[in-house]
């Protein structure tokens, strides 16, 4: 209920920023940094947000319902995506059960869930065995689990996640990237909810920049 309540709260945030746009000009090195080595993006038409986080992450937890409704709202030229945080022993069996749940198909079946369970519930879920029992109640067969926890490709998968985990050079979760380019943590934007203020102005940034970009191209090929 809690929750609940949460989302809806950010839901009626959002609808009013409809009608008033937010005039603050955010400044890199006070609510964003640069990164120094801009990170390749699947799509150069799209603006990538990415989520850096992990299941073990009380602030995640508190800020998931909040993601999770903003995300619904960003239009079609914005992708979002997660990568999960690989700094311990811990949050790598969270992060590997995230890429195992991402190839067993069921990632927005227990991404929530699996919250609740470490968060609310207080349930020990820090080893795939308990992974695996956790997710039988999702109809995921505990050997199917085993065997693609260990594939070839979820391990690929997380290695890549520790790999931009590394040129993030985020201090804490969660953080957001945006495009590849920008790192917004809750400690500069000043809170975990301004983040998603400062991601906003970002994306609008890098629309921006985009389009004079397309337009250069138009001009010079004229």
């Amino acid at each position: 209920m809690k929750r609940l309540l949460l989302v809806l709260a950010w839901a009626i945030v959002l609808v009013s920023r409809v009608a008033i746009a937010d005039p603050f000009q955010y400044e890199e090195g006070k609510q964003y940094v640069k990164l120094a080595v801009p990170i390749h993006t699947p799509d150069p038409h799209k603006i990538e947000v990415t989520e850096y986080f992990s299941y073990g992450c009380p602030h995640c937890f508190a800020f998931d319902p909040q993601i999770d409704a903003w995300k619904g709202t960003l239009p079609d030229d914005v992708q979002f995506d997660r990568t999960p945080a690989v700094w311990n022993k811990q949050y790598e069996v969270y992060a590997q059960t995230y890429y195992t749940a991402e190839a067993l198909n069921v990632l927005d079946k227990v991404h929530t869930p699996i919250f609740q369970a470490i968060h609310a519930e207080h349930k020990q879920l820090d080893t795939p065995e308990a992974m695996a029992k956790f997710f039988t109640q999702f109809g995921v067969d505990p050997v199917d689990f085993a065997k693609t926890y260990a594939s070839f490709g979820v391990r690929a998968s997380l290695q890549q996640a520790e790999a931009r985990g590394i040129a993030y050079r985020a201090t804490g979760v969660p953080t957001l990237i945006i495009n590849g380019k920008y790192r917004i943590e809750g400690s500069m934007a000043g809170s975990n909810a301004n983040m998603l203020r400062v991601a906003e102005f970002l994306i609008d940034k890098e629309r921006r920049a985009m389009h004079a970009e397309d337009k250069s191209s138009s001009d010079t090929a004229q």
